[in-house]
C-alpha cells in the first residue's frame, strides 16, 4: 500500500485494539431538601414545589430554584394580601388563613400565618372517566 493511498474503514477497525469505554452516569446531586419528611410527604400527594416565606416573604426553605421561588413570591404576596384585605373589609372579625388558586396547569395551595406563609404547587391530576354506558 503506498503511503498516498487511505486504508479502508475495515483496515482501520482491525488496527484499532481499544475496547470501546462505556461512559457512566454521575451520581445524582444530593439537595439540602433530601430525606426531609416533611418534603417527602408532600412529594408523594404530588407537590411540585414548596416554598416556607417568613412574615415579610423572605424566602426561608424552597424546593424550587431560586429565580422561581422569587418568581412565585413576587406575584402571589401580593395577591395573598389583597386577598387578606378584602376579608376584612367584608367582615373585621374574620382573617383569611388559606387560599387555593387553580388553573390549567396546576393548583397553588397558600396558608397565611402570623410568623409565616407556606406556597404548595401541585401538579393537576388527570381525572378518571368512568366509562358507563
Amino acid at each position: 500500500m503506498s503511503k498516498s493511498s487511505r486504508p479502508s474503514t475495515a483496515e482501520n477497525l482491525r488496527k484499532s485494539t481499544k475496547p470501546t469505554q462505556i461512559a457512566k452516569k454521575a451520581a445524582p446531586r444530593l439537595r439540602s431538601y433530601d430525606g426531609d419528611a416533611f418534603v417527602n410527604l408532600f412529594g408523594h400527594r404530588g407537590a411540585k414545589d414548596i416554598m416556607i416565606l417568613d412574615n415579610h416573604g423572605v424566602p426561608l426553605r424552597s424546593t424550587a430554584s431560586q429565580r422561581r421561588t422569587f418568581h412565585y413570591v413576587s406575584n402571589l404576596k401580593p395577591l395573598l394580601l389583597m386577598a387578606r384585605n378584602v376579608v376584612r373589609d367584608l367582615d373585621p372579625s374574620n382573617d383569611i388563613t388559606f387560599m387555593r388558586i387553580r388553573s390549567n396547569m396546576g393548583e397553588i395551595h397558600m396558608t397565611l400565618g402570623a410568623e409565616f406563609m407556606l406556597i404548595i404547587v401541585q401538579k393537576l391530576r388527570k381525572l378518571r372517566r368512568s366509562l358507563s354506558t
